[in-house]
């Protein structure tokens, strides 16, 4: 009889596995004819962008228990980044920047030990996202603010938690602290902004 897997060991499989084992799980999720599937804008992708943007519906589609599936808007910010192209995202609160963010944490490789970091201003908003990360997408996130301690021994203590940390929401005036920043970016991966 066979076992589910649990969230880590499916998301790799979805990561790494080949191209027709994708078109299986499309198929048994009835993924290709699902409204919310932005079938044109994926059919007019070369083969790699098209396979990154089918890796990270399915992954979203499993972390949020088939709940969300990306837009194309969204789609497209992965594959900017994942193409190694900067972009500017400017749209509303609420409005769904923030997934693309999970989305590309989602597909990277946790042995490989990343972590992505957001400057956010405002603590009620690093809340929320953090919040939202570690509950809705399953990805370890942390929150440095004024409220973070800055002494050194903390800070010992917290280094063994980035290797398992994927996510970071800093406030910009905590970069001016050599504890945080340095330990922010001795693992950051993807630096982002979010403002209010």
């Amino acid at each position: 009889m066979d076992t589910v897997p649990d969230l880590p060991t499916h998301l790799e499989t979805l990561r790494a596995c080949p191209a027709a084992r994708l078109d299986d799980f499309i198929r048994d999720l009835s993924l290709n004819v699902d409204e919310r599937i932005p079938l044109a804008f994926l059919n007019g992708l070369n083969d790699s962008d098209k396979l990154l943007c089918w890796r990270a519906i399915l992954i979203c589609y499993t972390v949020t228990q088939g709940q969300q599936i990306p837009r194309e808007i969204q789609l497209r910010a992965v594959l900017v980044d994942f193409n190694g192209l900067d972009s500017l995202i400017s749209a509303g609160t609420g409005s769904g920047k923030m997934l693309p963010t999970a989305l590309k944490i989602l597909l990277d490789n946790p042995a490989d030990h990343l972590t992505t970091i957001t400057l956010s201003p405002l603590k009620w908003l690093q809340v929320t996202q953090e919040n939202d990360f570690n509950s809705r997408y399953n990805i370890c996130t942390v929150v440095i603010n004024e409220d973070t301690p800055r002494d050194e021994a903390w800070w010992d203590v917290c280094n063994t938690r980035w290797h398992n940390c994927s996510y970071a929401i800093p406030n910009p005036r905590v970069l001016a602290h050599e504890n945080p920043s340095k330990q922010l970016l001795d693992h950051s991966h993807t630096p982002m902004c979010s403002r209010a």
